[in-house]
């Protein structure tokens, strides 16, 4: 990286870590409230669980055709309005009076929130050269463990002073805020930015040509990919990590409170210990994954540090549920957060060594399936907490699924080019053609 090329790419990234911490505040308000509208709205741990889903059937809506709408009309366009979007339904989301009206919210609340993945996915292809991709893909991740961190403090102090209505109203603010940032400081494209230099456009774009895919990797149709054993197990795989993290992201505000007798101030304080970690873990696992597929090769270099993240997340889980004291068990929660985390940024470079031709298609189906993963633990959780009366079950349940993906990882899970069937050989006779 020359220093005289300019750093305005890295402004975007910072504005992309900005918009995934003001989206994760937003959307963790609802965890950190949860057992002070538990008890004021008298909800089982089931109706809770609804109410979490919820989000994520809205989140489902747009989180595919988010891509298409971000090509067709520019993705800072498509996000400014699903941050509106989202906003404004966080702000009303304690009027609703009923479950049913809450539920209705929170999924309004996924539907904007739908679209910021795959904008941020489409900006940082434009912003950022291949060789820095995965450096400023694992700094905008960052943002999710950051915007969960700093929910807690800001929640629990808005609970103290006001009540729990006030974390919404306030937390609303933040997305019109980032609106503000991004229309002085953000552009689709590099070419639009009024102030870029003409060099790191060009060392931007320089490193963004179409690369130079042959032969059965060049004939490879979306069919093809999608009829491949081993994309469907990765993606499989990357269901079970996004499941142990929605049931954390959920639930662990209420497991210290209803399952380890914390106050409200303490669930909230220590559930920021496990994400301060993360944000160490989702750049560090890029990292190692990277490290690892140079020295194994990309079938086991890939797949390394999600079957060791989430064997160890799992084991770590479990024991966190067995030990008695409360320091013993955020430590250990805390240690299973974070093997959980090093699994992401691995999982997003398989998709172009499966197919660079397909990555889109393939990261929109690992997406499809995260979003599935959060429909799922919420409300699963629940409604293991509430038939075993434990807490201990569910977290069992969730630490199983994630050794079964480790498990599908290393067993049926091939991480390797596809390669078309149709490619055709052209006989050695025909060189000697005039």
């Amino acid at each position: 990286m020359h220093s005289q090329t300019g750093n305005k790419r890295w402004m975007i990234v910072a504005l992309m870590l900005l918009s995934y911490a003001v989206m994760y505040i937003c959307r963790t308000s609802m965890s950190i409230a949860g057992p002070v509208m538990m008890k004021d709205f008298n909800w089982s741990a089931t109706q809770f669980g609804l109410v979490s889903t919820a989000f994520f059937i809205g989140y489902a809506l747009t989180m595919m055709p988010a891509g298409y709408l971000a090509d067709r009309f520019g993705s800072g366009k498509i996000m400014v309005f699903g941050i509106l979007l989202y906003s404004l339904f966080t702000f009303l989301t304690p009027f609703g009076a009923t479950i049913s009206m809450l539920i209705l919210l929170r999924a309004v609340v996924g539907i904007g929130q739908g679209v910021i993945l795959p904008c941020n996915g489409s900006l940082l292809a434009q912003w950022v050269p291949k060789k820095e991709s995965a450096t400023a893909q694992g700094i905008v991740m960052i943002g999710t463990p950051l915007g969960i961190t700093l929910t807690m403090p800001l929640a629990i102090f808005f609970m103290q002073h006001y009540d729990w209505k006030t974390v919404f109203y306030a937390f609303a603010f933040l997305g019109p805020i980032w609106i503000l940032l991004w229309n002085q400081l953000g552009k689709n494209k590099p070419e639009l930015h009024p102030s870029i230099t003409r060099e790191e456009v060009e060392y931007i774009r320089a490193d963004q040509g179409s690369a130079q895919i042959t032969d059965a990797a060049a004939s490879v149709t979306p069919g093809e990919v999608f009829r491949n054993g081993s994309v469907w197990t990765s993606a499989l795989a990357y269901f079970t990590s996004n499941y142990l993290f929605f049931l954390f992201f959920a639930w662990l505000p209420t497991y210290f409170v209803n399952g380890r007798g914390f106050t409200l101030v303490k669930s909230g304080y220590m559930t920021m210990i496990p994400y301060m970690f993360a944000m160490i873990a989702y750049p560090l696992g890029g990292i190692l994954a990277d490290r690892a597929a140079k020295k194994f090769g990309n079938n086991m270099g890939r797949k390394l540090f999600p079957i060791v993240g989430l064997i160890g997340a799992g084991i770590f889980l479990v024991l966190g549920t067995r030990v008695a004291s409360a320091e013993g068990a955020i430590a250990l929660i805390t240690i299973s957060i974070f093997f959980l985390s090093i699994t992401q940024a691995p999982f997003f470079s398989m998709p172009p060594i499966f197919s660079a031709k397909n990555a889109g298609k393939i990261i929109g189906l690992y997406g499809f399936c995260g979003t599935c993963a959060g429909l799922t633990a919420p409300i699963l959780t629940g409604a293991i907490i509430d038939y075993t009366q434990s807490y201990d079950y569910a977290l069992f349940f969730g630490a199983a699924v994630a050794v079964a993906g480790a498990i599908i990882l290393l067993t049926l899970c091939s991480v390797k080019a596809v390669e078309s069937k149709a490619v055709v050989e052209v006989p050695p006779a025909a060189s000697n053609l005039p």
